[in-house]
């Protein structure tokens, strides 16, 4: 069932024209990757599940070309309305749901203040859609934001449009080779594994804001300047 399941998924994903499977992917990760709206849509999901498409060196080079500006589009959204609101967008409402232990893991990522540390929260959870806001807040030069900002963007699309792909020609190879049996208990072990680690997340993240009130804030402890 796993594996009938998994087959209609790749015929529906290879039956949609390129066209509109990239402009799906591109508008959900320039969502993505603006504030807030990151800790709803999930943006390595939608790119993993586009890449079982890949084919070819060209269509690897279109989808990861397409998922990089996305990225650093919603990005650049997420610095200009940090620019624009400052910490008024952390001290709403919506900026409260995050959690403020969020908000003090992407400000220590600013701390950091090298290039390596910006260019690697592309893979952070949460902390990628809150890092350019505190960039914006702080009036981090732009061209700096920018130049680590979309290398961070290029390298992430590059290995989950990469990872993608490998996972389907894996899985694909796997049904032929071996059968629906062990394709299906490997992809379920997959989604138990995916599971537990969701679980795993979610119960941190109640504790986290069980104990918030004991986190350092802004206003405490505030950084203050970025190069």
């Amino acid at each position: 069932m796993i594996t009938e399941w998994l087959g209609s998924l790749f015929a529906m994903l290879d039956a949609l024209p390129a066209w509109q499977l990239y402009t799906v992917v591109g508008v959900l990760l320039v969502l993505e990757t603006t504030v807030l709206v990151g800790l709803v849509t999930p943006g390595e999901v939608v790119l993993l599940a586009a890449a079982t498409t890949v084919g070819s060196a060209g269509e690897y080079a279109a989808l990861a070309g397409v998922a990089a500006c996305a990225s650093m589009i919603g990005q650049t959204g997420g610095y200009l309305l940090g620019r624009r609101f400052g910490w008024r967008i952390r001290a709403s409402r919506a900026g409260q749901w995050i959690g403020e232990p969020n908000w003090v893991r992407a400000e220590g990522v600013l701390r950091g203040g090298t290039g390596r540390t910006i260019t690697g929260s592309r893979f952070l959870a949460v902390a990628h859609s809150l890092v350019p806001v505190l960039a914006g807040t702080l009036r981090m030069p732009v061209r700096r934001f920018a130049r680590y900002t979309a290398l961070g963007a290029v390298i992430w699309a590059l290995v989950y449009v990469g990872l993608g792909s490998a996972a389907s020609v894996a899985l694909r190879q796997a049904a032929h080779l071996v059968g629906p049996t062990v394709t299906g208990v490997a992809v379920a072990l997959v989604v138990v594994v995916l599971v537990v680690r969701a679980v795993r997340k979610r119960r941190a993240e109640q504790r986290a804001r069980l104990t918030e009130h004991g986190v350092v804030g802004p206003s405490e402890h505030p950084v203050t300047h970025v190069r």
